[in-house]
């Protein structure tokens, strides 16, 4: 049976069934040459398991409309509305207005309504983005051979998808070069579970710099709740060890602001005894909030506006795969403005 509010995908109906992905996608769908005998047993393996077919997938597997679709992945755990992130706003508009460039529009799924839901019409290609380990949306439109882009790479997928993404591991080592060339001695990371390959990507190369710096690694992640309580709440931990650490690397904003609430509530001045610094957009939210947050800029707009040129070409038959990488931009902020060291400077940049 489903385990709480956790979906059940095609995988798991597959390995109950001792059959492959590919054998569950036929048999219910009524494709494939396939003995009777297998299609029930699949039927009522999938019946037993609970399972729905994802009606994102199968309504994304249309003919050619001059449609693309874009959905935006999330964990089982993990609620939050597209407006929640500057981040997917910037992204999504980009998309929307690449896609009317090149002759096609944009069909959104809302964040908000989980991938189960249908977006009720058919299109020619889609953008999944940040797609979770084992993702059911990126598997089942795998399987229905729909043209695919996704933004962030599926962890542990085959070389040669098409995707668009940041090279993480260069923007978190020109961070952490950040904070050390401004005196910190201690970084800490404030992270998710590495379910998505910008979380795997950022651990890895945090702890590759404190490798090189000889600096112990101290990594708090998150119970998947991207909010501000969620970043007090870590970082509230991390400044009651008794050696806490002199700066804070967020990879999320809204983590970032909850980590500033706890260090004013414990008295611990920024960027004077805590330097803090975000990934984010340029947005007001983080010029504003006090005092000001130095972030890594991702640019979600140039992510969108890639995302579509590289699945357009798929669709035309012009490419079938492809890796897009965007560059990331240091934004420097209140948080982080102190005098650069002369240990510090040393660093490379």
């Amino acid at each position: 049976m489903a385990d709480g509010n956790r979906r059940v995908g095609i995988r798991q109906v597959a390995a109950a069934a001792g059959v492959s992905v590919t054998t569950v996608s036929h048999a219910l769908n009524g494709k494939g040459r396939l003995p009777q005998e297998t299609r029930d047993r699949v039927h009522e393996i999938a019946q037993q398991l609970g399972y729905r077919p994802n009606a994102t997938a199968r309504n994304l597997a249309g003919g050619k409309s001059g449609l693309l679709g874009l959905a935006i992945s999330q964990p089982a755990d993990i609620r939050f509305a597209l407006s929640d992130f500057a981040y997917f706003t910037y992204l999504t508009t980009a998309a929307s207005a690449a896609a009317l460039d090149r002759g096609y529009a944009l069909v959104l799924t809302p964040s908000d309504l989980g991938l189960g839901d249908a977006i009720g019409v058919a299109v020619d290609g889609a953008i999944v983005v940040d797609p979770v380990q084992g993702d059911p949306l990126v598997e089942e439109l795998r399987e229905s051979s729909m043209p695919l882009v996704t933004t962030g790479r599926v962890v542990g997928d085959d070389p040669g998808r098409a995707w668009v993404d940041n090279d993480h591991v260069a923007g978190t080592r020109s961070v952490l070069d950040h904070l050390a060339r401004r005196g910190a001695r201690q970084i800490a990371l404030m992270t998710t579970p590495t379910v998505i390959s910008y979380s795997v990507d950022v651990e890895l190369a945090y702890r590759e710099w404190c490798a090189e710096h000889s600096m112990a690694p101290l990594i708090t992640k998150t119970d998947q709740q991207l909010t501000e309580s969620a970043g007090y709440a870590a970082a509230s931990k991390l400044l009651s060890r008794p050696t806490p650490p002199d700066a804070i690397f967020a990879t999320y904003d809204r983590l970032a602001f909850g980590a500033l609430l706890a260090a004013n509530a414990r008295g611990v001045r920024v960027p004077d005894e805590l330097l803090l610094a975000m990934t984010a957009t340029e947005s007001s939210h983080g010029r504003s909030s006090g005092p000001s947050v130095t972030a890594l800029n991702l640019h979600p707009d140039q992510i969108g506006q890639r995302a579509v040129e590289l699945l357009i070409d798929v669709v035309e038959g012009r490419a079938d795969g492809g890796e897009v990488l965007v560059p990331t931009a240091i934004i420097p902020r209140a948080s982080t403005k102190r005098p650069v060291s002369a240990r510090g400077s040393k660093r490379s940049s």
